[in-house]
């Protein structure tokens, strides 16, 4: 299992509303109905990080980070490959300040408790 995690910065003049808003209504189901895309990611999850005016929670310098999980290297390679993917790579920059993005490839799991 390979899991990609994308952490992102909304893109200077965006509210935290507006990004949020493009990425799960634009942006996600791009990926979500592209027949060279989905078939070749097993998860994909988005984390929309709320504001937080009351100080409790310290803020980590990111609106929001993803979760690409694929079977293996090979499956991504085949969606960073596609001609699809640029298209995407592209519609980002709609809405994240992309010298802000950290990509993060995680090949190696350890789960400590699961109480399914």
């Amino acid at each position: 299992m390979l899991v990609v995690l994308g952490f992102y910065r909304r893109k200077p003049g965006l509210s935290h509303q507006e990004f949020s808003d493009y990425w799960t209504n634009v942006h996600g189901p791009m990926l979500r109905d592209h027949p060279d895309i989905a078939p070749h990611i097993k998860y994909y999850v988005q984390h929309h990080l709320e504001p937080n005016p009351s100080g409790d929670v310290r803020d980590v310098g990111f609106d929001g980070f993803s979760e690409a999980w694929y079977d293996s290297a090979e499956d991504r390679a085949r969606v960073v490959q596609s001609a699809a993917f640029q298209a995407i790579r592209e519609d980002e920059a709609m809405f994240i300040d992309l010298t802000q993005t950290r990509v993060s490839v995680i090949d190696t799991q350890r789960v400590i408790i699961d109480n399914r």
